[in-house]
C-alpha cells in the first residue's frame, strides 16, 4: 500500500517537471502579481527609467527588429521594451491599456523603479540540472525508509 503512494508520488512529480509553463499560465489566469518577473522576460536597464517586464512567449524584451509580430500576431504592446514603457499607468495610455506595476500585475507590466532586476546566472544549479540525480537519491531514499520499517518491526 506503501509502495503504491510513494509511486503515485512519484509520477505527480515527474508529471509536473515535465511541464514547467505550465506554472506561467497558473499564475496568470489566477491573476497572482509578478513583482519579480519570473513568468516574463525583463528588459535591460536604462538610466533613468524602470525595467520593464514582457511577456513571457516573447523571448527577449528590447525593441528588437520582430517584436512587433511574435508568433504571428501584433505583439507590439507586450514585446517591444518601449512601447510596453510608454502605454504604463500615469502617462497618459488609455485606462483600459495602461500596464501596471509588477507587484500589482502579471506581464507586461512595469518593474518597481529605483531596483536593478536581473536574470539568473546560467551557470547557477537549479533542480533541472541534477533532476535525474534527484529521482534516484529520492528512491534510494524510500527504499531505505520501507526497509528500516519492515526489519524494525517486532513480533508480538
Amino acid at each position: 500500500m506503501a509502495a503504491v503512494r510513494i509511486l503515485a508520488a512519484v509520477a505527480a512529480v515527474l508529471l509536473s517537471l515535465s511541464e514547467p509553463a505550465t506554472g506561467a499560465l497558473v499564475v496568470h489566469r489566477a491573476g497572482v502579481p509578478d513583482p519579480q518577473c519570473r513568468t516574463g522576460v525583463i528588459s535591460l536597464k536604462e538610466e533613468g527609467k524602470p525595467q520593464v517586464c514582457c511577456a513571457g512567449y516573447c523571448g527577449e524584451c528590447t525593441d528588437y527588429a520582430t517584436c512587433r509580430s511574435v508568433r504571428g500576431q501584433n505583439s507590439t504592446l507586450a514585446c517591444c521594451a518601449k512601447e510596453v514603457y510608454n502605454i504604463r499607468c500615469g502617462a497618459g495610455a488609455p485606462a483600459n491599456l495602461c500596464l501596471k506595476k509588477c507587484s500589482e500585475a502579471v506581464p507586461p507590466c512595469i518593474m518597481e523603479d529605483g531596483e536593478v532586476f536581473t536574470t539568473p546566472d546560467p551557470d547557477q544549479r537549479t533542480a533541472g540540472s541534477d533532476c535525474n540525480e534527484a529521482v534516484s537519491n529520492w528512491r534510494a531514499q524510500a527504499d531505505a525508509a520501507l526497509a528500516g520499517t519492515v526489519s524494525t518491526s517486532v513480533a508480538p
